[in-house]
C-alpha cells in the first residue's frame, strides 16, 4: 500500500512542499497555459477569478519590492491571482440585470468566490508539481492589494488575493509540521482543541523548525517559534489601523462581505 501511495496522485499531494529558493529559468506559454487549465478544472460556480502572469521584468521587480520577497525575482512564473467581480458583473448584467452585485453586501458569494479561487490555485500547485516544478504562495496579494491595483491598473471589482510563484526547485525542504489529524477531523460533532493539544503542537513545531533552522534561514529570526508567532500576530495600533483601511478598501473595490 505504501509503495502504491508514493507513486500515485496521493503521493504527489503528500510530498508537496513550499519552495522558497528557485533556479531562475524561463517557462513557456504552453506549460503555463496547461497549469492554468488544470486550475480551471477545479469545482466552479461563479468563476470569479482572474490570473495575471507577470512577465515584464520591471513589473516583476516592482512586485518583489512591494512584497519584499526575493523568491519573486527567482521564480519562472509570477502569477497575481485576483478575485474578479468585474467579469462576473458584465456576465450577470447580460443575463439578469437585477443581480446580487447590486446589493450592499453579498457575503456568501464573496466567501464562495474566495474558496473557488483557492481551489483553482491548489489545482495549479499540484499541476506544477506533476510537471516537476515547485511553488510558493504569498499573501501579499491581499495585504498589498491597494498598491498592486495601482501598479496593474485593475478595474473596479478586480482585487488581488494571492501571488503564486512557480519555478524549478533549488531546494528540497523536509516536511513541515501540521496539526494532528485528531484536531482536524471531527466525527459527528465538533471537539474544541485542548490546551494540552496546543502545547503538543507548539512543541512539535518548535522541534521540527529548529532542526531545519527554518526561522533563521527564511525569516532571519533567531528566537523561538512561539516568539516569532507572537511578534507577527500581536495587535498593535498600526495593525488595527491598517486592517480597518484594508476592510474599507475591499468594500470600495466591490468585495462586500
Amino acid at each position: 500500500m505504501k509503495r502504491r501511495v508514493e507513486h500515485s496522485t496521493l503521493g504527489l499531494l503528500l510530498s508537496r512542499r513550499s519552495i522558497r529558493r528557485f533556479r531562475k529559468t524561463a517557462m513557456g506559454e504552453d506549460v503555463l497555459s496547461m497549469i492554468v487549465e488544470a486550475g480551471q478544472s477545479a469545482p466552479a460556480y461563479l468563476q470569479a477569478y482572474s490570473i495575471i502572469w507577470v512577465r515584464d521584468e520591471n513589473l516583476v521587480e516592482m512586485v518583489a519590492s512591494i512584497c519584499e520577497s526575493e523568491p519573486i525575482r527567482q521564480a519562472s512564473a509570477v502569477l497575481l491571482v485576483c478575485l474578479d467581480f468585474n467579469r462576473l458583473a458584465a456576465f450577470l448584467q447580460s443575463v439578469v440585470p437585477d443581480n446580487f452585485l447590486k446589493l450592499d453586501a453579498y457575503p456568501a458569494e464573496v466567501l464562495l468566490s474566495v474558496l473557488e479561487t483557492g481551489l483553482v490555485v491548489e489545482n495549479m500547485i499540484i499541476a506544477s508539481e506533476a510537471l516537476g516544478y515547485g511553488s510558493l504562495l504569498l499573501d501579499c496579494g491581499v495585504m498589498e492589494c491597494e498598491r498592486l491595483v495601482d501598479v496593474f491598473k485593475l478595474p473596479h471589482g478586480v482585487v488581488p488575493l494571492v501571488i503564486l510563484l512557480i519555478g524549478e526547485k533549488e531546494e528540497n525542504p523536509p516536511p513541515r509540521p501540521r496539526w494532528s489529524i485528531k484536531n482536524i477531523l471531527h466525527i459527528n460533532s465538533y471537539k474544541p482543541v485542548s490546551q494540552a493539544d496546543v502545547g503538543e503542537y507548539l512543541r512539535t513545531v518548535e522541534k521540527t523548525l529548529s532542526a531545519e533552522g527554518y526561522l533563521v534561514k527564511y525569516a532571519k529570526f533567531a528566537g523561538s517559534y512561539a516568539e516569532y508567532l507572537a511578534e507577527r500576530m500581536m495587535v498593535t495600533k498600526d495593525i488595527k489601523q491598517s486592517y480597518e483601511q484594508l476592510s474599507a478598501y475591499l468594500r470600495k473595490r466591490g468585495v462586500k462581505v
